[in-house]
């Protein structure tokens, strides 16, 4: 059999040995593909699910809010004869929607006033007679209502409704809904409905792809796909609660999501997929993989011809390659004298602890100052030449190129150091090589001079944050500023004061001396409040002749001290020309649940009360 013959069968058997191969390696992982690729998709499901129940409690609410602003419910307040017409509107509105079990008004002590019900979903809703109504004073849900604010809403816990002390049968989950009722602002009593919610609950959990559950905070179930052990909050405890021994709901074989409803109950969805449903999925895809595997069998025998021939001319393309290689080296020693010309710098350290260098380009001496025997010989080591404050972040960098198996990467520009102590900036760009194991030989980088660069973006960076006038400042950066410390102070609550301060009669300055010699009282003011202030206070121009005080670290108390100190040196201070002046100051402070144009306010109407008590003061602002 010639050598030829062989290689066909060889690649032939080589190309069917590795499609029963593909197909036994699939038949494994297919079935968890189907299962990850569907819980991928559980999260959308569950989405879709809160997305239900929300607008399922807002048609509930939109049912109260008609009755609240209902002008014949408003008039029952008015007139007593009316109040047939709001028990009819009250019935209305349960006729509309067969889930009402209840719809009542509840006066402000607690006497029920009017109540509309029916005993299930199937039967029409009817008004319960006024010698039947009850006081509710006691109960939980009138309490928690009562407090609420008017247009504020009430969830009561998904629960089965009760009749003399006992859970009624057939089951009726509820959920109660209320709101305060107030009339010409006085809180005159609360309006609550009782919604059968088990239709709408098992619709939620019936799919054909998952099976669905739906439990409390405490893990107790309510509902699922199957309608086993639910309701074991109320019905069977102790095989309701540890959900675990009907589900893992740890693995990763299930999507959890917590339901975003106000009722403190903690609801949660729990999608786990069906087993038939991953079975058809990956029996359907079974079958087109074996359409697969037959077209690969298919295209296998004029490949494996093809690839037969191959061998007899390897040897002419080899040495053709051994060639090419030789001239790739000689373009290769062009390339690198072409970098001694330049600016840039080829850098080839080693994957050591001090990064020694294996190779450097001759250009390092215009860089770097230090010349290419310096690093031959080890005499210094690349990372020596970067800056003490940026050696952190540049290993951090290389770690985390290293981590994501990066093969390319560009540093953040940093800072080196020269031979004569020179500090440049530089943008690195590396390429990691690696062996046939994946392991790392050495580092390649590429270096260039970007120090002019970076000098003029400092150069921008200063004039977007220097008020161009008073040289302190601007109003852009201060609020930058503030919205820095009002994170921190939310995050972890370190104390911000601030410190508003405004001329006192500056426009009497420019209409007497002319607006030249005002703009050289602000300058004069600006460097007064600088140099008086703190190392960590930040003082800018907050526009006009006001000025804003950024005081980290610090209480009410003690930025009112030091605004009396302020305002006691600007006084005593001569200006040129005008002589003395004086400053009215508003004091004011972080406080949580205030954002930074409220304590911005409570500092200008300190700053207004300064003005109208006569100026040349300091005012504390109120705190909320």
């Amino acid at each position: 059999m010639s050598f030829r013959v062989k290689l066909f069968f060889i690649f032939l058997m080589y190309g069917l040995l590795l499609a029963i191969a593909a197909q036994i390696l699939m038949m494994k992982i297919n079935k968890e593909v189907v299962r990850q690729d569907s819980l991928k998709k559980a999260a959308l499901y569950a989405e879709e699910i809160q997305k239900d129940f929300q607008q399922n409690l807002k048609a509930s609410q939109r049912k109260l809010k008609a009755i609240r602003e209902s002008k014949i419910f408003q008039k029952n307040f008015q007139e007593n004869r009316i109040r047939k017409c709001s028990e009819l509107l009250f019935l209305d509105i349960a006729k509309t929607s067969s889930d009402i079990m209840q719809l009542r008004y509840i006066d402000k002590n607690g006497n029920e006033v009017i109540r509309v019900e029916r005993n299930n979903p199937r039967q029409e809703a009817y008004i319960i007679d006024r010698k039947y109504l009850q006081n509710k004073a006691q109960r939980y849900y009138f309490k928690e209502l009562m407090q609420l604010r008017d247009g504020e809403y009430w969830y009561s816990k998904l629960d089965l409704n009760v009749e003399h002390g006992k859970i009624e049968e057939p089951l009726k989950p509820v959920i109660r809904i209320g709101t305060p009722y107030y009339y010409k602002g006085e809180r005159k009593g609360i309006l609550i409905i009782n919604v059968f919610v088990n239709d709408f609950l098992h619709s939620l959990v019936e799919s054909d792809i998952y099976n669905v559950f739906l439990i409390d905070k405490d893990n107790y179930m309510l509902v699922n796909t199957q309608h086993k052990n639910e309701w074991s909050r109320y019905l069977d405890k102790e095989n309701g609660k540890n959900l675990e021994s009907l589900l893992d709901v740890k693995s990763e074989n299930s999507y959890i999501l917590n339901l975003k409803i106000t009722n403190n109950e903690g609801l949660k969805i729990i999608l786990v997929p069906k087993e038939n449903y991953i079975a058809a999925e990956v029996k359907e895809n079974f079958y087109q993989f074996l359409w697969v595997v037959l077209i690969v069998l298919i295209l296998s025998l004029p490949l494996s011809y093809f690839m037969s021939i191959l061998p007899a001319k390897l040897k002419s393309k080899v040495d053709a390659l051994n060639k090419e290689l030789e001239n790739e080296a000689k373009d290769k020693d062009i390339l690198l004298s072409l970098f001694d010309l330049s600016d840039a710098v080829l850098f080839k350290w080693n994957n050591d602890e001090k990064w020694s260098v294996s190779f450097v380009s001759k250009s390092v001496e215009n860089l770097l100052e230090y010349s290419q025997n310096d690093f031959a010989s080890n005499k210094v080591a690349y990372i020596n030449c970067i800056h003490s404050s940026d050696i952190a972040r540049v290993e951090q960098e290389v770690q985390a190129a290293i981590k994501v198996e990066a093969y390319f990467f560009t540093h953040e520009p940093y800072r080196i150091v020269t031979k004569n102590k020179k500090i440049k900036w530089i943008l690195d760009n590396t390429v990691i090589v690696r062996d046939e194991n994946g392991e790392i030989i050495n580092f390649v980088g590429y270096l260039t001079d970007v120090t002019e660069l970076k000098e003029k973006e400092f150069e921008l960076e200063n004039l977007a944050r220097i008020d161009q006038l008073t040289k302190i400042n601007n109003r852009l950066y201060l609020d930058e500023i503030l919205m820095k410390q009002y994170y921190r102070f939310n995050r972890h609550s370190e104390e911000c004061s601030i410190i508003l301060v405004d001329i006192d009669y500056f426009k009497t300055v420019n209409d007497e001396y002319g607006h030249l010699v005002g703009d050289k009282v602000l300058v004069e003011f600006a460097a007064l409040l600088q140099k008086s202030i703190r190392k960590d206070d930040i003082v800018g121009r907050w526009g006009g002749e006001e000025f804003l005080i950024i005081l980290p670290h610090t209480y009410l108390d003690k930025a009112a001290f030091l605004a009396e100190k302020l305002c006691k040196i600007i006084a005593e201070h001569e200006f040129n020309v005008i002589g003395h002046k004086t400053a009215s100051f508003g004091v004011a402070t972080f406080v949580h649940g205030m954002s930074v144009e409220q304590c911005v306010d409570m500092a200008d109407d300190a700053l207004y009360e300064a003005k109208e008590g006569g100026r040349n003061m300091v005012k504390v602002a109120k705190q909320a």
